[in-house]
């Protein structure tokens, strides 16, 4: 099952591409400051089993907010 974590923009440059989901930096979607990227994968590589990884269902809850999205009017 598909999961995803959020990570600083500034450690996609360390991410293997291969172990992931996410096919490049440049797909990974960002925050509207920039700041903070959404990588997802199927198999947790080694290197974030420090992370929070959420589920579909989660991440999209968690980012219908203002960090992730503009504002209606």
């Amino acid at each position: 099952m598909r999961e995803y974590i959020i990570i600083d923009v500034s450690e996609l440059d360390n991410l293997n591409f291969d172990e992931l989901a996410t096919t490049s930096k440049e797909t990974a979607r960002r925050s509207l400051d920039g700041t903070k990227a959404i990588v997802s994968f199927d198999e947790l590589p080694a290197y974030f089993s420090f992370a929070t990884t959420y589920s579909e269902e989660q991440l999209l809850e968690l980012i219908n907010n203002t960090d992730w999205n503009e504002e209606e009017e």
